[in-house]
């Protein structure tokens, strides 16, 4: 099954890794996620440590419910901290998991020295879905492709 293979494999899908600093405000990191179509950012102090990730649903609840500006907020004041990292070598079937106990729908993906991209519950679902897909079409051209014996009738 799918679900085993590690995540490495979903990653080489995935384009550049775009994040910002602790220092940009939220309009800011709005703009650049909304920019490359991605539902979160992460947050690099100078540009390598990872101090942060910015959510969608950061945006609602620490931004817009708390009633502040998103031109003059930091995007360090609003974001998640505590990040949650897997490794390339994490199984899918492990990333969802993480995000389901957690209540996350992003997670970065790198080891001691890289940071390899962030992955996220839809990249996971369409991945697996995909996967399905060619294994149903495979089934398909077994049982449909494959020559019956002739019955006298």
């Amino acid at each position: 099954m799918s679900l085993e293979r590690p995540i490495s494999e979903l990653l080489e899908r995935a384009g550049v890794v775009v994040y910002t600093s602790p220092t940009t405000t939220v309009q800011e990191a709005v703009a650049t996620m909304s920019e490359h179509n991605i539902g979160s950012i992460l947050i690099l102090k100078d540009n390598e440590d990872l101090v942060g990730i910015f959510s969608e649903r950061d945006l609602l609840t620490r931004v817009i419910d708390a009633g502040l500006d998103p031109a003059s907020t930091p995007i360090e004041d609003v974001m998640t901290g505590d990040v949650i990292v897997v490794s390339d070598e994490t199984s899918r079937g492990e990333a969802l998991q993480i995000m389901h106990d957690n209540h996350i729908r992003h997670l970065p993906v790198a080891d001691e020295s890289n940071l390899y991209g962030v992955v996220s519950l839809r990249d996971l679902l369409q991945f697996e879905k995909e996967m399905q897909e060619q294994e149903i079409a495979q089934l398909r051209r077994l049982v449909l492709d494959k020559p019956y014996p002739s019955y006298p009738g």
